[in-house]
């Protein structure tokens, strides 16, 4: 299925230094589950702060499908949680890979869901088997009919769930699944990510029994149903990442309003250096880089550690930097579909298995290069923006799947981007 922003590109003149202020917003992660969240009580729920992106809007549309009353006014979706269906169409299933999310609230709320396997990139296996393997254990009876899983149960019931792989999706599922329960309910092994503590802020004000969230044990005691409310979701991580991505190589003074230093801790320390400057003052983030960046090793994996959404940001700038460095991929097992373009702008890359080999000295140049993922697409801007010469982008689509209209974000700071439509 053609979209509108599959006859877009991104047109990207490289070289410019990047200087102005940024307004970190929302986290598309956090926001996600939150909306399926909504589904738990026929209150209306208000998620505030949420950006403008596609994966947003086709949550809605998924929400909306269901039966909810969604309302959006500016950055605030209201959505009253009253289900009259239990399926997920497929084309929506297939619009977003968090449809999801889905799965818990609404076997929780209406003792059965059904869901089509669900889309987003393409980045490797992405198993749903920790999903339902948690469902099972509360209790929910588990079928195929052919490539719609269903999922149903009269009542969920607590249970010890070990997890393992600390899956960010799975435990918000399982913890959204579990807060109505019978009994208490242990999630070991789960996630950390701040993402889920945003989504337990929400389950805690509509009345939720939970503690435990961004340790690796978290427990929630079964309530007997839920309140409307009100909450923000933290800002979005991997959007400030991304920016601190392209100042280190285009060389800059950037202020990043709402970004929380607390929880990007693996993400600023390698930008960390004697070409860099980071200062937090009054809630703002203030990055200096003189474009100058030194080689460095990076290694993905959970939440504390470096996040796999980073990975081809900081590729671009490894792309740049004056040595060979590495960059090891440890959560999914297909993502470096982007090292094909970069490869294109004139990056020397050689991969051994899950490790890309990086030689930064000679630095790239302009090409017409395609993202297949959507921080594929964020690291190929990154890489454009820092290039000689004139770089073509497609695969907007994926891009705008989390990121909120890239190219008046970078241009607002003096990079030279312009988003261009192209005849069908």
């Amino acid at each position: 299925m053609r979209t509108e922003n599959d006859c877009e590109r991104l047109i990207v003149n490289g070289g410019e230094p990047l200087v102005g202020s940024v307004i970190v917003h929302g986290a598309k992660n956090a926001v996600l589950p939150m909306l399926a969240a909504s589904v738990l009580t026929d209150e209306p729920v208000t998620v505030t702060d949420c950006p403008d992106i596609t994966d947003v809007t086709d949550m809605a549309g998924v929400l909306s499908a269901l039966g909810c009353r969604v309302e959006r006014e500016g950055r605030n979706i209201t959505v009253c949680g009253c289900c009259r269906s239990s399926e997920i169409p497929l084309a929506l299933a297939k619009a977003i890979r968090s449809s999801v999310f889905m799965l818990g609230p609404l076997v929780s709320r209406t003792g059965e869901a059904r869901m089509h396997a669900p889309g987003g990139c393409r980045i490797g296996a992405r198993p749903l088997d920790i999903h339902l393997g948690g469902l099972a254990a509360l209790g929910a009876e588990v079928s195929f009919d052919g490539d719609c899983v269903v999922c149903r149960a009269d009542k969920l019931r607590g249970a010890d769930i070990v997890l393992r792989y600390p899956s960010v999706g799975a435990t918000e599922n399982l913890v959204m699944a579990a807060v109505c329960a019978q009994g208490t309910t242990r999630i070991i092994g789960a996630a950390r990510e701040p993402e889920i503590v945003s989504l337990v802020n929400l389950l805690r004000k509509m009345g939720a029994a939970v503690r435990g969230e961004g340790t690796p044990l978290i427990t929630v005691e079964g309530v007997s149903g839920l309140q409307g409310a009100v909450c923000a979701p933290v800002p979005d991580r991997i959007a400030a990442g991304t920016v601190m991505a392209a100042v280190a190589v285009c060389g800059g003074r950037v202020e990043l309003s709402g970004a929380n230093a607390d929880h990007l801790g693996a993400v600023i320390s390698p930008f960390l250096g004697a070409h860099t400057f980071l200062v937090e003052h009054s809630g703002v983030l203030i990055f200096e880089s003189d474009g100058m960046l030194s080689p460095t090793d990076i290694v993905t994996g959970p939440y504390p550690l470096f996040p796999t959404d980073m990975q081809a940001p900081f590729m671009a700038c490894q792309c740049y930097a004056s040595g060979m460095c590495s960059m090891r991929e440890t959560v999914f097992e297909d993502r470096f579909a982007h090292i094909t373009e970069l490869r294109k702008m004139g990056a020397e890359i050689a991969v051994a298995g899950c490790t890309a080999y990086i030689d930064g000295s000679k630095g790239m140049h302009g090409a017409e290069v395609a993202a297949s993922d959507l921080r594929g697409g964020a690291g190929l801007t990154v890489a454009a923006l820092g290039a000689k010469g004139e770089s073509v982008i497609s695969g907007l689509r994926y891009i705008d799947r989390g990121y909120e209209r890239i190219e008046e974000l970078f241009s607002s700071l003096g990079g030279r981007v312009r988003r261009v439509r192209r005849d069908r």
